[in-house]
């Protein structure tokens, strides 16, 4: 913990798995824009993360991609102001409550504030 930070300050976890090969320069350089192209009707730019504290969505994704699950974790007060309006349920069809978070590469600065931890599973 840095010094100054209260240790009370609540925290949320959202989760992704890398496209093979891509979790290091994720974890060394952060969400950048050139990783994310935007190519309609393809490609969106945006950066897909399974949700608040449920990590299953990127597990199920690590069996294809097999590089890791990327953690990022954000202050409850800036997640609720910038990323909790980006959550859609994932299992919409099958009425999961799985979570998912599109944060668009406007909000990648915010984003990259946080800490990243690349685990192997």
């Amino acid at each position: 913990m840095q010094s100054g930070q209260s240790e009370s300050t609540q925290t949320i976890t959202i989760y992704k798995a890398p496209q093979k090969g891509k979790g290091q320069k994720l974890l060394e350089e952060g969400f950048q824009p050139l990783d994310f192209p935007y190519d309609p009707p393809y490609l969106d730019g945006s950066c897909y993360f399974a949700g608040r504290n449920d990590r299953s969505i990127a597990e199920e994704f690590n069996q294809s991609y097999k590089d890791g699950i990327l953690e990022v974790t954000i202050d409850c007060e800036i997640y609720d102001q910038y990323f909790k309006p980006l959550e859609n349920r994932y299992d919409e069809k099958s009425n999961g409550e799985r979570i998912e978070v599109v944060i668009p590469q406007n909000l990648f600065p915010i984003l990259n504030q946080f800490p990243r931890v690349l685990k192997p599973r």
